[in-house]
């Protein structure tokens, strides 16, 4: 075994001679150094900097074809019936729809004290999400990642999650249907006088989304389906990126144009889009060469594997952060609506989406561990039909971050 550090010559209790030759003078010293370029010429080869990648935008074609997954795997295309529980809720429970609109406007009105948060609200309601997001990398590798992204040195991954028009949205999960299905107003349609307003100079989009729906939230559904594909597709960063995309969900409630709900619904939406596009082993391959050129271009501009560079930088959030308020945006505080013991019917294209986390476990084998790392059952928005699964109760940041056990009969046990 080589050893990064070489020992010093001891030294000893004799009487120092009057006169020494310069040779002699200095041997344990000449010693040392001729030991220490032995265990660096040693040990050079495999700490030599990663080599800078040379950038490869997709073929035109893989970016202008169909892919199954540009439509919805729920009936009619869209993403409907995963958040249709929201109709009765909305006639059922008029108590619910009230805290809504007080939790928003309490959201809202808090941040007037914050200019901080009314800054990164509108950033994340103006600005290129890929950028936005790309603090979820951490503070070192999120600016490594903006300047090759700058620098035009990330082609595939700005096609795919770039700006409003990027190849990994679609008009199925844009939630446009949805939204006139419910026909739901805004909250600062609704209550005017109890909702402040925050914009950037000629930047107002107050204007333009008086007349549009507000459940779910499309900004929410669009910060879900990049972050939760992020996640999936480097998976060293999954609590990061899923708790960055309740933070873009969150700053539609700061803004007063979206309520807790609205954001809740469009999460759902965002995730079952992920999911489409993850279970789409066409569109996967193009995921998973976004993930190829990210991590070649961040090891190269940190100098090291990806793990010793996440180690020594200063994260978004720990994961024990993330685990709490991830789980506390799962529900925003409302109180449960429906029964506590409903079992977890966990969606059939949920299954996939922690194989990057357990890769050698069986389907059914990570079906367990999303039974087990589940939100508790009952709060708005849980679909408990017959027959149906509930998006509303996954929570993949449990999930990502779960110690997990299998016993000799394959039992996974989650601690």
């Amino acid at each position: 075994m080589i050893s990064d550090s070489v020992a010093r010559p001891r030294r000893t209790a004799a009487p120092r001679p009057r006169r020494r030759t310069l040779t002699r003078m200095f041997a344990p010293v000449i010693a040392t150094a001729a030991a220490v370029a032995a265990t660096v010429a040693l040990v050079a080869p495999t700490q030599a900097a990663p080599a800078k990648p040379t950038p490869v935008p997709f073929p035109t074609g893989d970016l202008v074809r169909l892919y199954p997954s540009d439509v919805s795997s729920f009936p009619g295309g869209v993403y409907l019936q995963p958040i249709e529980t929201f109709s009765a809720l909305r006639r059922d429970h008029p108590e619910i729809m009230a805290q809504n609109l007080d939790k928003v406007v309490a959201i809202n009105q808090a941040a007037a004290d914050d200019p901080a948060l009314q800054r990164r609200a509108l950033t994340d309601a103006h600005d290129d999400p890929l950028v936005t997001m790309s603090d979820a990398f951490g503070q070192k590798l999120g600016s490594h990642f903006r300047n090759a992204l700058a620098a035009g040195r990330l082609p595939k991954t700005k096609s795919i999650f770039s700006d409003y028009l990027a190849r990994g949205g679609g008009i199925a999960n844009t939630t446009l249907v949805e939204k006139y299905v419910f026909g739901n107003d805004r909250p600062f349609v609704v209550a005017p006088k109890r909702i402040r307003k925050y914009t950037r100079t000629d930047e107002n989009e107050y204007d333009a989304l008086g007349a549009n729906p507000s459940f779910p939230s499309g900004h929410a559904g669009m910060f879900f389906w990049r972050g939760t594909l992020l996640a999936l597709m480097l998976p060293e960063f999954a609590p990061q990126f899923l708790t960055r995309a309740s933070e873009g969900g969150y700053h539609r409630v700061v803004l007063g144009v979206h309520y807790p709900l609205d954001v809740i619904g469009g999460a759902m939406v965002g995730q079952a889009a992920a999911a489409d596009r993850w279970n789409d082993p066409e569109f996967k391959r193009l995921l998973r060469a976004s993930a190829t050129e990210i991590r070649r271009e961040l090891e190269w501009r940190c100098g090291a594997p990806l793990s010793t560079c996440i180690n020594q930088d200063t994260p978004y959030l720990t994961d024990d952060e993330a685990k709490r308020i991830y789980t506390d945006r799962l529900t925003y505080g409302f109180g449960r609506v429906a029964s506590p013991t409903h079992r977890m019917v966990v969606p059939q294209q949920a299954v996939d989406m922690i194989s990057p986390a357990f890769p050698s476990l069986s389907d059914a084998q990570r079906r367990q561990i999303l039974v087990a790392t589940a939100h508790p059952a009952g709060y708005p928005l849980d679909d408990q039909r017959p027959g149906r699964a509930s998006w509303q109760r996954l929570d993949l940041v449990r999930a990502y971050t779960a110690r997990v056990t299998v016993d000799d009969n394959g039992g996974v046990t989650v601690h």
